[in-house]
């Protein structure tokens, strides 16, 4: 007789209420820490810090918890000051259209353009083909073209293009359950672990870079901050975590085969039946280099087109390839990119731009700053620790923007307060945001691995590790840095 399956019906409707009930407490457990902040008499909060104090608890409680999407979140902010008044909707109303969101916007349109015409698959077999079958050497090439492309484009985007070509290739050597084979669950963990080891290089690694920059601009320097200046200040952070993470990628997992049968054939046969590129191809990649690279020129053409910025490059980019037609098609098509914009993640960026200003605005941020001014006195090792450690446990168990979000205002305000320059705190803080390894929590690659059914137990445990060696790099570098090299302090 065959074996029938262990669950029942009522088993399974069973599992279904009880997580009804576990999604309804934690949607209760939101609005329930802010009214216990709103109506707990401590003097020395005002009205406005435990508003923004409760609304910053909620997010948080809604960013890890999840019951609703990490979107509705963001959009927290507006609804709360709307209905309690605690500071004025004008002053974070904004944050819903900066160019920053106009970039991100920009930026996913042409990168659908590349998934549209089959650009990355190009780009990803092409790489491939000369790897070989060696199963380290295959886990090692994907960690480095997942930590590469992290760079110029957001994690989420690199791991949703580059892990379906690592599922389509597992499937054509046999292997279909990813949670129970060391060797699916190792390739896929690869690409998740490089977007995040290689996201806070350039500004285009993702969401939260460009939010940390939005809160220097805003609360540091008051005027535009570069991306060569970016690049400048993040490679050796960046450089320090690849490496550590990189040697651990490499002795940290255990295939259950040394070979991967036919895997050059494989790509090779993938690649061919590609065909030559596509004339769509050449546009889409023309398209994101002139934007990528007039991005990063700015400072060449700043004085002759003042409000020529990265976001409207990369603007004026998209809209042409929504006119170009090519052997009778549209490049990219409205219809078509609607569809696949990553809108949850705009509003994700905007609501944590917006409870940054109100953890400003209203002075919260500086009132933790206060408390947190025993641990940072002088600047020194024990804070960078401090600082950099809750940055990176937040990264672990709700989304990196989230996190920077969160960490970035409260950093700037404490090392403002006494008197120290915030930016070497800031590049750390940011640094270490974008080293989400170990939940599904944490946006970005890791989620989409999660998605595809990876072993989390062995993702939860080796990306401890990863998480403290990465850690540790940024902190040692960091700090070195802003002893030895007075230009890590600038802007």
């Amino acid at each position: 007789m065959s074996e029938q399956s262990t669950a029942s019906p009522s088993d399974a409707s069973a599992d279904q209420k009880r997580l009804d009930r576990q999604r309804l407490g934690h949607i209760a457990a939101g609005p329930a820490v802010f009214a216990l902040m709103l109506l707990l008499p401590i003097e020395s909060m005002s009205y406005e810090i435990r508003c923004s104090f409760g609304l910053l608890l909620w997010m948080s409680w809604w960013w890890i918890a999840r019951p609703v999407h990490l979107a509705v979140t963001g959009f927290l902010p507006l609804a709360l000051v709307a209905i309690f008044d605690f500071v004025a909707i004008s002053q974070i109303l904004s944050a819903y259209a900066t160019e920053l969101i106009i970039l991100l916007l920009s930026a996913n349109i042409l990168t659908t353009t590349w998934t549209r015409w089959g650009l990355d698959r190009r780009i990803a077999l092409a790489s491939l083909i000369g790897i070989g079958t060696n199963t380290t050497r295959q886990i090692l090439a994907w960690f480095a073209i997942g930590m590469i492309l992290s760079a110029f484009l957001p994690n989420t985007i690199v791991a949703a293009t580059m892990i379906p070509i690592v599922v389509a290739m597992l499937r054509f050597i046999g292997v279909e359950d990813l949670w129970n084979s060391n060797l699916g669950t190792a390739l896929v963990i690869a690409v998740a672990w490089g977007t995040s080891a290689g996201g806070a290089t350039t500004p285009l690694g993702g969401a939260p870079n460009l939010l940390a920059i939005e809160f220097i601009q805003e609360t540091v320097t008051g005027q535009e901050f570069a991306f060569t200046t970016w690049v400048t200040r993040f490679l050796p952070l960046s450089l320090a975590v690849m490496f550590v993470t990189f040697i651990y990628v490499r002795f940290a997992f255990k295939p259950e085969m040394k070979e991967i049968p036919g895997a050059r054939d494989y790509f090779v046969g993938e690649f061919r039946s590609l065909g030559a590129m596509s004339p769509q191809e050449k546009w889409a990649l023309t398209l994101f280099s002139i934007a990528t690279v007039l991005a990063f020129t700015r400072p060449l053409y700043a004085d002759v087109a003042p409000s020529f910025r990265p976001a409207f490059a990369f603007l004026v980019c998209a809209i042409i390839c929504c006119l170009i037609r090519s052997n009778g098609e549209s490049l990219m098509t409205w219809e078509y990119a609607q569809k696949r914009m990553m809108w949850g993640l705009f509003y994700l960026f905007a609501g944590g731009t917006a409870l940054g200003r109100i953890l400003s605005e209203t002075g919260t941020a500086a009132y933790i700053a206060e408390r947190l001014v025993p641990y940072a006195t002088g600047g020194g090792i024990l804070a960078v620790v401090v600082f950099a450690a809750l940055t990176i446990l937040m990264t672990q168990i709700t989304s990196n923007t989230a996190a920077v979000a969160v960490t970035v205002p409260i950093t700037i305000s404490t090392f403002d307060s006494l008197g120290v320059n915030p930016l070497p705190f800031v590049y750390i803080v940011a640094a270490v945001g974008n080293c989400g390894y170990m939940l599904p929590t944490s946006a970005g690659g890791p989620a989409v691995a999660a998605g595809y059914g990876i072993n989390l137990k062995t993702m939860l445990v080796k990306g401890f590790w990863a998480t403290l060696l990465s850690l540790g790099a940024v902190i040692l570098v960091g700090y070195l840095l802003a002893i030895y090299w007075p230009a890590f302090g600038t802007a």
